[in-house]
C-alpha cells in the first residue's frame, strides 16, 4: 500500500540560544494507507507536537514531513491552507462545532469551504451520519446532543471530504466511557469501511488498543512499537498497559 505519512529526521526545539528546550529529537514514522496508528507516552513526551507538526499546524526545526508525496514543510500559507483543506481531516478533545449550525451544516463544513457541495453530497452526508450512529439528529443542533454525538459528528466531519490522513488528538478525553466506545467504534468503522487512514494520539491505553499498531514516545523520541497482527484487542490492551506503565503514566481501562 502507498505511504500517506513519510516523517524523516523531525526535531523540535524552542527557545532561544541561551535557553533551548527540545521537544523532538529524530523522529522518523511512516504510515501507509488504510492504517490505524496511534501514539502513546507519558505527558511532555512530545506526543502532541509532533502530530500538530504532521498536521501543519506546526513546523519541525528539522527534517522533513510528506504527506502523500507532498512535503509539507516548504509549503507556503495559502498552498498550506488548500493542502490542509484538501488532504486532512481533525477531531479534537474540543468538538470545535459551530452552535449557529446544524449537525448536517457542521459535517458539510469542509465541502462548502472547497466549494465541493452538489447534488450528492446529501446522500454522502445520509451515508456517513447512519454509520456512525448520528443520522436522526441532522437536523439538531450542537447544543441540543451529547457529547458522544458532537464527537461523531466531528468525526463524521473529518472524512466526509475523503481525506488521506485523520489526525485525533485525545478524541475521548472529555467523554464518558459509553460515548468514548461509540467514538472508537466510530473510528475502527471508518478505518475499515471507508479505509481512512488515521493517527490518534492518546493517554488511554483502552482508545489505544483499537489501533492496528502503537508507537510510544519518550523524552522527545521514538521508544518502542507494538503492533497488534492477528491478537485479539484484549491482548493488545494488556500489552499496551504493560509498556505505558514501564514508561510512568497513562490511565488505564479495563476492557
Amino acid at each position: 500500500m502507498d505511504i500517506v505519512v513519510q516523517a524523516t529526521g523531525i526535531q523540535k526545539v524552542y527557545g532561544t540560544k541561551k535557553n533551548l528546550v527540545s521537544v523532538l529529537e529524530g523522529i522518523d514514522i511512516s504510515i501507509h494507507e488504510g492504517e490505524f496508528v496511534g501514539i502513546m507516552g507519558p505527558s511532555g513526551a512530545g506526543k502532541t507536537t509532533l502530530l500538530n507538526i504532521l498536521a501543519t499546524i506546526d513546523k519541525p526545526t528539522l527534517g522533513s514531513v510528506r504527506i502523500s508525496g507532498t512535503e509539507i514543510t516548504t509549503l507556503r500559507d495559502e498552498p498550506l491552507s488548500e493542502f490542509r483543506r484538501t488532504n486532512l481531516g481533525f477531531v479534537f478533545q474540543d468538538y470545535n462545532l459551530l452552535d449557529s449550525l446544524t449537525i448536517r451544516e457542521n459535517i458539510l463544513l469542509p465541502l462548502t469551504f472547497s466549494n465541493k457541495v452538489d447534488f450528492t453530497t446529501d446522500l454522502k452526508v445520509e451515508e456517513i451520519a447512519g454509520k456512525l450512529g448520528i443520522q436522526s439528529i441532522l437536523d439538531r443542533y450542537p447544543y441540543e446532543t451529547s457529547g458522544g454525538q458532537k464527537q461523531r459528528t466531528a468525526a463524521a466531519r473529518a472524512i466526509i471530504h475523503n481525506p488521506k490522513l485523520v489526525l485525533a488528538d485525545e478524541p475521548t478525553g472529555a467523554l464518558d466511557s459509553k460515548s468514548s466506545m461509540d467514538l472508537l467504534s466510530a473510528f475502527q468503522l471508518m478505518n475499515q469501511e471507508y479505509a481512512t487512514t488515521i493517527l490518534l494520539v492518546t493517554h488511554d491505553a483502552f482508545a489505544a488498543s483499537y489501533c492496528d499498531r502503537v508507537l510510544f514516545m519518550k523524552d522527545g523520541r521514538l521508544f518502542t512499537e507494538i503492533v497488534k497482527g492477528d491478537k485479539d484487542r484484549k491482548w493488545f490492551f494488556d500489552q499496551l498497559v504493560t509498556t505505558l506503565s514501564s514508561l510512568g503514566g497513562g490511565r488505564y481501562d479495563i476492557i
